[in-house]
């Protein structure tokens, strides 16, 4: 079973459970913690049920319950124990399409009760399709000892205040903010502590400032996705997908990374990958822009940091032009997620002194703009290059590194998909690069390390290309 956790509505209908023992008293006393009414069916009832039967006024059929006992119900749980029973209703309710759960008989059920953090108006529910109970209940243990006691009274207070926040903000970003500025601020504090009266005080203060309701600028934050692993993701960050209404994403943001988002945004790609051209800058800014004057906030989301050769400052001068509201979101760059997975550093005090970010992409006539850095400088320095997309020029680049004079031994790490699960790791020199760049047999997105550091020994897998190799196969002559 694969579920999907919804809540049902049990104050419209009353619940059916079937069974007289102690198992159908557990479920019964789970359901009255939302339910008025549960139905009991059961011939016969053990002290434990017959005692809750009575303190709760719950009614009693001495039978197995019938299609027209079933029909309409919000749900049924059978756990009368009794394999003729429990299989007898299960068809039932499956033939009618009420929902239908016989405790530890998954192939008979078509929902499984989590286990519950109840707080009253609030409920956390935790579920594992089965596989591990006790997991879930490990957790829920967890979350009891997080979750504030006075969580339902919190959400009593908000719902109180829905219809009147609605007409007196506008709705999207500005209604989120007001949200937002209540529940991060001292109204929670004071509620959570019993003082409702001075939380309600403290949401009437901000109500009394609040934007009416009419249509206003949005805002733009462009927010670094890091290199790919959403563990690797800001706290920032996260804050600011689950706050976006439109998410602008390229292809080098996972998958895991727009789990973030909130449900109802509206997710598009606009990602630009060699060979492939979805959008052009233009398209995206005008995008942008389009969105934000609607009222929306805008996540631009950039592989890594949107201020490492992710055009990041071209956006932010558009949209202060425009007199747009922007905001930059700081992510980790790939090189030093690169360098984190290898465990290699990009200082060393004994081996590199300065780090120096390259982009190896490739202009429209197939050619890296290398000549606008000063390599031969920099070799004549402890340094490490970092070299971003660069797996198409990787050739051109150790050739023309080598013409500025740096030695033909210099370690190269090739790095495929940093932080990703399928990261890959390739290790050589400066000389075999630049005679046999095609042995690298990478694909996805390449970062090259480039310098001393690069030959230190990394931590996890990596495939070689020694020097020795290269000679034997005519790739490299031998200096």
């Amino acid at each position: 079973m694969h579920g999907f956790p919804i809540f049902i509505d049990l104050e419209s209908a009353v619940p059916i459970v079937v069974g007289g023992g102690a198992l159908s008293a557990t479920k019964v006393r789970l359901l009255l913690k939302r339910a008025r009414q549960v139905d009991v069916f059961a011939e016969r009832l053990e002290p434990a049920l017959t005692a809750l039967v009575r303190e709760r006024g719950l009614a009693v059929h001495d039978r197995v319950p019938t299609r027209a006992d079933i029909q309409s119900r919000p749900l049924v749980i059978s756990a009368s124990r009794d394999d003729a029973t429990d299989r007898g209703v299960s068809d039932l309710a499956r033939a009618l399409g009420v929902p239908v759960n016989v405790p530890d008989r998954p192939e008979l059920s078509t929902f499984a009760l989590g286990a519950l953090v109840d707080r009253g108006t609030v409920t956390v529910a935790i579920g594992t399709d089965g596989a591990a109970p006790m997991l879930a209940t490990r957790l829920r243990a967890e979350l009891e000892q997080q979750l504030h006691p006075r969580l339902g009274a919190l959400a009593d207070v908000a719902r109180s205040y829905r219809d009147e926040v609605a007409q007196r903000t506008a709705p999207g970003a500005p209604r989120r903010a007001f949200w937002d500025s209540v529940l991060g601020g001292p109204a929670v504090a004071a509620i959570l502590a019993g003082d409702e009266a001075r939380g309600r005080a403290e949401i009437d203060t901000l109500l009394d400032a609040a934007t009416p309701a009419r249509p206003c600028t949005g805002r733009v934050l462009l927010v670094g996705a890091g290199p790919g692993d959403p563990e690797l993701l800001t706290l920032k960050a996260v804050r600011a997908l689950k706050s976006a209404d439109v998410i602008l994403h390229d292809h080098l943001a996972g998958e895991g990374v727009l789990d973030y988002a909130r449900r109802e945004a509206e997710i598009i790609p606009v990602g630009k990958a060699k060979g492939r051209h979805s959008k052009t800058q233009a398209e995206i800014n005008a995008l942008i822009l389009a969105h934000a004057r609607e009222g929306k906030t805008v996540v631009r989301l950039k592989g890594g940091d949107p201020f490492v050769f992710g055009r990041g400052g071209e956006e932010v001068d558009i949209l202060r032009a425009s007199g747009i509201e922007v905001e930059v979101i700081a992510g980790i760059t790939a090189a030093t997620a690169a360098a984190a997975s290898l465990q290699i550093p990009l200082t060393h005090r004994d081996l590199s002194r300065s780090v120096t970010f390259v982009s190896g992409h490739a202009a429209g006539d197939g050619a890296a703009e290398f000549d606008q850095v000063d390599f031969r400088a920099l070799a004549r320095g402890r340094a490490t290059l970092a070299v971003y997309m660069g797996l198409a020029t990787a050739g051109a680049l150790a050739t023309h590194l080598l013409e500025a004079g740096w030695s033909p031994a210099t370690p190269v790490i090739a790095v495929a998909r940093a932080s990703h699960a399928s990261e890959r790791r390739v290790a050589t020199t400066l000389d075999v690069l630049s005679a046999a760049p095609e042995r690298l047999a990478l694909d996805g997105p390449v970062l090259l390390l480039v310098g001393e550091v690069a030959g230190l020994a990394p931590h996890g897998p990596v495939t070689r290309i020694p020097r020795e190799a290269a000679l034997a196969h005519g790739e490299l002559i031998d200096a």
